[in-house]
């Protein structure tokens, strides 16, 4: 068994998962995020979270919570 090929296999099916995953969660919040500043409550938005109905989620950080995960396979392969 050639196991080198079969880490690159494994690892670059990991890389694609986290990649698709990322482009899906992204794609969920921000659609989230439209809808909410497309209602009718949105134009009462307050800086105060309590205040409000609903809440925004940010991506900010998002890609680098990524960005740990890819790094996953090549910190801990010993």
């Amino acid at each position: 068994m050639n196991y080198e090929k079969e880490y690159e296999q494994m690892s670059e099916s990991v890389k694609k998962l986290i990649e698709n995953t990322e482009t899906k969660m992204f794609k969920l919040i921000n659609d989230y995020n439209e809808m909410i500043e497309l209602s009718d409550e949105y134009e009462n938005f307050s800086e105060d979270e309590d205040n409000n109905n609903f809440q925004l989620v940010d991506t900010v950080d998002l890609s680098s919570k990524f960005s740990e995960l890819s790094d996953y396979l090549e910190d801990y392969t010993s």
